[in-house]
């Protein structure tokens, strides 16, 4: 028998920090049926169109379908055009239980974690040149086509 004192914490919590404009959930414990409402009201109070967000799974113990398939139903949900998800840091039975589900593809080869937790300096804006664009003819619609 277990002792309960002894017993590793398997509650299922979420730290949420922003930085420079992005929002960070770090999922800790264990991403099931029991903890997928959880993650969602997380996810509807962070979530804001043009913002960025990355969810860390680099604490996150275990994971079984119903926490797969949430992060694929945010994945797939979250527009490239409007904002940005990057879901970063699986780790061994994680990293395994996205595999074996084929929603490894998923996962971002881009850890952001060590820039977000770095203190020195801050991210600065900067100013890209716009897209050549013309007005379409007859229309209110701004075209970004670059040829006549």
């Amino acid at each position: 028998m277990l002792d309960p004192g002894s017993a590793p914490d398997l509650r299922f919590t979420i730290t949420r920090s922003r930085r420079n404009g992005i929002d960070r959930l770090c999922l800790v414990g264990a991403l099931d049926h029991s903890s997928v409402l959880m993650l969602e009201g997380e996810l509807n109070a962070v979530a804001r169109e043009g913002g960025a967000l990355v969810l860390d799974l680099g604490a996150l113990t275990s994971i079984d379908r119903w926490g797969l398939h949430t992060l694929e139903r945010v994945a797939r949900r979250s527009d490239p055009r409007t904002s940005h998800l990057l879901i970063v840091n699986g780790q061994g039975s994680v990293l395994d239980a996205f595999e074996t589900a084929g929603m490894g593809d998923l996962l971002s080869g881009t850890d952001l974690s060590d820039l977000l937790n770095d203190g020195r300096g801050e991210w600065s804006p900067i100013s890209l040149s716009p897209l050549p664009r013309r007005r379409a003819v007859g229309n209110a619609r701004w075209s970004t086509s670059d040829h006549e």
